[in-house]
């Protein structure tokens, strides 16, 4: 008997001992390499798109068509609108020095670093801000500001305590605050 036979001999063999569990995994895993298959080659039109704007929009060009993924420029252009000005960032800077002393946490002194976010009309301000506080009041005013600021995140938080005792902490939070470019 040549190979072939055999090799068909032993594949009718394993369906007919699969039974309708295994005909239905064999679909199953036929479904999902045809899904995957399918969903690389839209990535890679996709990613295709996407580097012929980048290219024109890195030459100067401000007449690129969008790449269609899914976000046209003035929904783009309206979600960069949502976040405040930078004018206004003394105002921020001094609303969440209030916000921490309503909540009893100290913050000394803050230093900050502004940066200007690649392929955005926004800018990155990055807080160091050194803390002490209880514990509780610290996650409290945390949870507060996610929540009431959405154009401030949290970096890190590196915190340390001196008694295991109490709840007092100390330490040193990096807050991110986006705030829209002014205009040149």
């Amino acid at each position: 008997m040549s190979r072939l036979p055999r090799v068909r001999e032993a594949l009718r063999r394993a369906l007919r001992r699969a039974g309708w569990a295994g005909a239905a995994g064999g679909l199953l895993l036929a479904a999902a390499v045809a899904l995957d298959q399918h969903a690389a080659s839209s990535f890679a039109v996709r990613r295709a798109a996407l580097g012929v704007e980048r290219a024109t929009l890195l030459r100067g060009g401000e007449t690129a068509q969008p790449a269609h993924a899914g976000i046209d420029r003035e929904t783009l252009r309206a979600f960069h609108d949502g976040f405040p000005p930078r004018e206004a960032l003394p105002a921020l800077l001094s609303a969440l020095q209030v916000q921490a002393e309503a909540h009893g946490v100290d913050i000394d002194r803050s230093d900050y670093r502004i940066t200007d976010e690649t392929g955005a009309p926004l800018q990155r301000v990055v807080l160091s801000l050194p803390v002490r506080a209880e514990f509780g009041a610290l996650y409290g005013w945390l949870a507060e500001l996610v929540a009431s600021t959405p154009h401030v995140g949290v970096e890190a938080v590196s915190l340390r305590r001196n008694d295991a005792r109490t709840g007092f902490v100390e330490g040193e939070l990096r807050l991110l605050v986006f705030v829209r470019r002014t205009p040149a």
